[in-house]
């Protein structure tokens, strides 16, 4: 590890070592978001656990962000400082800044509602992907918008069933059986609170795809390597564009219009992996 000061250094093997550790990518970040506050800030040595509570609350209050970038300063701050006995007053402010971003996204999603494609338009699309024989762009768009993957999850490994049962590894694979195929993701973003997500898919077209792919990694690069997290952008193509979550909204807003509607949305997010329907609302719901 590089000469980072002490309290980077402890946050960072805190956070490697509890029961469930967070992700290399969001290491990355606390550590990209740390260093670029103390050199905007001219700081050095443990700056934020020397600090007075009343220092940390003014820095915060005079960034000129938006509340989620604030947020995540102020998160930064809170972890760090976890033991110190005003902890309460931190707390209080990412309340605070908590509610505003809330407003701030609702008003960004409620927008979206105007510039979105209908989900007959994003079917179609999909649809026409099979039939050009695209199958690495066919499964991507099928599985992040029938089941409101994000882009993590979609970096798949394809195995057979009987390779499957000798493996013991961590990753993201796409399990071809007889008539259906398993999706058993265990790297994405919120695997620390909802544990494996297991979904079985009974998709003819998903299966027909797997088999005519074979064995190896969903999305290769231009080298026919495995690609990271990091670059999982570039190799994720959707409708005109879109993100993963805009994919969320279209098939959100469908739903809503279809019966049993509440029984659907609770599926479509628990195999996304939230079970919170404030933030399902707040972020992705394009209806008032």
């Amino acid at each position: 590890m590089e000469n980072y000061p002490n309290e980077l250094t402890q946050l960072i093997e805190l956070k490697k070592n509890q029961p469930r550790p967070v992700s290399a990518l969001t290491l990355k970040k606390y550590t990209q978001e740390y260093l670029h506050l103390t050199k905007l800030l001219n700081k050095q040595d443990d700056w934020i656990t020397d600090a007075s509570t009343d220092s940390l609350v003014r820095i915060i209050n005079n960034l000129k962000l938006s509340a989620t970038g604030v947020l995540n300063y102020l998160n930064l701050f809170i972890m760090i400082r976890m033991d110190t006995l005003d902890i309460k007053i931190l707390l209080d402010l990412r309340d605070k800044y908590n509610k505003k971003k809330d407003i701030n996204t609702k008003a960004k999603v409620l927008h979206k509602k105007e510039t979105l494609p209908s989900n007959n338009v994003i079917v179609k699309y999909i649809d026409g992907l099979y039939k050009t024989k695209s199958y690495t762009d066919y499964l991507v768009n099928y599985l992040i918008y029938t089941y409101g993957l994000r882009n993590r999850d979609i970096n798949l490994n394809i195995i057979t069933n009987e390779n499957y049962k000798n493996i013991h590894g961590t990753l993201n694979y796409a399990i071809i059986r007889k008539t259906d195929s398993v999706l058993v993701i265990n790297d994405y973003k919120t695997a620390n609170t909802y544990g494996q997500k297991k979904i079985i898919c009974r998709s003819r077209r998903v299966l027909d795809c797997l088999n005519k792919l074979k064995e190896g990694p969903l999305l290769v690069n231009k080298y026919n390597e495995p690609v990271n997290d990091e670059n999982l952008n570039y190799h994720i193509h959707l409708y005109e564009n879109l993100g993963e979550a805009d994919y969320l909204k279209v098939k959100l807003n469908w739903l809503q219009t279809k019966p049993n509607s509440f029984q659907n949305i609770t599926k479509l997010c628990k195999s996304r992996g939230t079970m919170s329907m404030n933030v399902v609302d707040t972020y992705y719901n394009i209806n008032v």
